[in-house]
């Protein structure tokens, strides 16, 4: 028996020397602030972008629409439509404004599509809700953001329908 202590007391003590302490939580990251810059990559994160689809599907689509053209199922009741998000690429001289779609979503930068400020402010609510199922507002919002670049229309598409 008292080996059988003996033992357990070395195995605990042991088990106590070689446990690590978890390194401690970084500090939240603040986003930056709004700015006309745009993300100089490559293209979108595709894992991000499939991640971002759900989320898109849950907050923006009903004023946006499936398609992303500003057609959603809420839009007429809105006093100025959404604008069509597979066109933001053309728009900003066939680079997409990743900055500046994350701006716009978390609230950074005012948007005043609907007449009013009225768009909601996702980076507050995702903060408040686990809806997104993202570890984080800001990664919400960039799993969002990499999902609209995915669906940018390309340029050749836009020649052929003229």
């Amino acid at each position: 028996m008292k080996k059988a202590l003996a033992v357990l007391v070395v195995l605990a003590l042991s088990g106590a020397a070689f446990a690590q302490e978890p390194p401690p939580p970084s500090p939240p990251a603040t986003p930056a602030p709004a700015t006309d810059t745009v993300k100089t990559a490559a293209g979108p994160d595709l894992g991000e972008a499939a991640a971002g689809e759900v989320i898109y599907f849950r907050y923006c689509a009903a004023c946006h629409g499936r398609s992303l053209k500003g057609d959603g199922p809420v839009a007429s009741g809105l006093n100025k439509k959404p604008i069509d998000l597979t066109q933001l690429t053309k728009k900003n001289a066939g680079t997409f404004p990743f900055d500046k779609v994350m701006a716009m979503i978390d609230g950074r930068q005012s948007t005043r599509m609907h007449g009013t400020p009225d768009m909601p402010v996702w980076g507050e609510i995702f903060a408040m809700s686990k809806g997104t199922d993202a570890p984080s507002a800001e990664s919400a919002v960039k799993r969002i953001t990499n999902y609209v670049w995915t669906q940018q229309e390309k340029a050749a598409a836009v020649e052929a329908k003229k």
